[in-house]
Formats: C-alpha cells, structure tokens, sequence
C-alpha cells in the first residue's frame, strides 16, 4: 500500500524541515512511507542496513503503517533500540525490549534485533558494548519521538550536547516519570524506575537520516519549546533546530501551538 496524502503545511526552523499532516494516522502514514523509501534505496546501494527505533505510544500509528507498507527487504535489516530502564527484565510489560519484540519484530522478522540489556549484571559493560554496536552497525536511519519535557530518547532536561559518549545512565526526572504512568506503563509513578540506559543525543543524531515522529495534543508544549525557543539543554529536542539531517512530523493537535498555526 502507497500513501499518497500531501501535508496542511510544510514549515523550516533554523536547518529542521517540519510537516505538518490531518491527522496521527496520516503522519504515521507518511512515514513509514519515507522509511521504506530511504531504507530500500539503502539496501539496493549497501545490500544491508540497520536503523535505530523508537519505542512507545507516539509510534503507534508508525509502527502500523510499516505493517501494511510493501517492498521493505526485512532480512536486510538490522534494528537497534534508543533505551532501556537500568535494572529491569525483558519479560517486564513496561520493557522497551519487549516493546520492540511485540510490536516490530515479531511481525517484521529482520536480520537481527539487539536490544540494550537493561539488567545486564555489568552496567559499564554493556553500555561499552552497545556503544560499540552503533559504531560497528553504523545506522543510516533514526526514527524517534519528542518527550512531553521535550526529551530525546531518555535525555531529560538539562541534556548533554557535548557529550562524545554513544550511550550512557541517565537519572528519570520526575517529567518523563509521569509520561510514563500517563500512557499506562505503570499504575503509579513510584513504580517508575529512576534511572535508565540511554543513547545519547550525539547517537540519536549520527545517522544520515532522522525521522521525528511526534503526534498528540500533549506534545504541543514541547513542540512549541522546541521549534520557537532557544537552542538550549533545557529543551532537548531544540538540538533539532541546528540538524540538517532531521525531518519533524507532527499532526494537527501536536503543531497547535505553533505560532504559524494559530
């Protein structure tokens, strides 16, 4: 299946190319439409691939989409994952390692799915060796989410620019603790774990291609920090601003509170 839906409007902060789509479908839609198109013409020029996914509610209608999405070769390609809660098992239902199996692999069946080993005994350990992973796999495709805090992946606020570390631990603010309870990963915040293992921004944005995906009224705060805010650690996903490679699809609701679409 093809889609062919065009945008309400296409918009440019700073180096960002930003759409705006109907509806949380139409912007799955599109995507998975441009992820089959850049991991296909990947594939024919490299024969093999490997992407970074992101994992949670705002990827739903994404992750959909690339069900019904034809001509993606899966045995060429591998998939990582942007983060893990320090500690905890990969049968737990809040686990992004099951996340991914349930809701990707078992139906997309790729080459290969590593998944960031959150109650590895070794914590330094498998940070080294998921770091070495990126670096070996070498992602030519990030497809990610904005935070309801504005985080990347797990890199609350204040997040670390500089940093040349691939992945590390990083403390939950109490923010991106509650998103977690409000989407129904866990019945209260104190059952949200505090810490996690996390790719870092500098990993998030290393690919040559990275795919924002960020539906949701809940978003529109953090959309609006983002887009027409300052470039600051503050706002994670500011860093967006300054990326050439980053294109940022948003949905009616999410875009709201633009002040081009106001």
């Amino acid at each position: 299946m093809r889609f062919e839906g065009m945008p309400l409007k296409v918009m440019k902060y700073g180096q960002l190319e930003v759409s705006v789509w109907p509806s949380t479908g139409d912007l799955g839609a599109a995507a998975a439409r441009d992820f089959g198109e850049i991991v296909s013409a990947e594939i024919a020029r490299r024969g093999e691939v490997s992407v970074i996914l992101a994992t949670g509610n705002s990827q739903l209608s994404f992750v959909s989409a690339l069900r019904d999405l034809n001509g993606v070769d899966w045995s060429r390609v591998r998939v990582l994952h942007m983060d893990e809660y320090l500690g905890m098992s990969d049968e737990h239902p809040a686990s992004f390692r099951r996340w991914m199996r349930e809701k990707v692999v078992s139906w997309a069946k790729p080459q290969a799915f590593y998944g960031i080993r959150g109650d590895h005994a070794s914590v330094a350990e498998e940070i080294a060796r998921y770091g070495g992973l990126v670096k070996e796999l070498d992602p030519v495709l990030c497809v990610m989410g904005i935070g309801e805090n504005g985080h990347l992946a797990f890199n609350d606020p204040p997040a670390d620019f500089d940093t040349d570390d691939l992945v590390k631990v990083v403390e939950l603010d109490q923010a991106c603790r509650m998103q977690q309870v409000g989407e129904g990963h866990f019945a209260t915040l104190e059952e949200v774990p505090t810490h996690a293992i996390t790719l870092t921004v500098r990993a998030l944005l290393r690919p040559a291609n990275v795919m924002v995906l960020t539906p949701e009224a809940r978003k529109a705060r953090a959309v609006k920090d983002a887009l027409e805010g300052p470039v600051a650690p503050s706002c994670p996903a500011s860093i967006l601003q300054t990326t050439r490679n980053a294109r940022l699809y948003l949905d009616r609701e999410s875009s709201s509170m633009l002040d081009e679409m106001t």
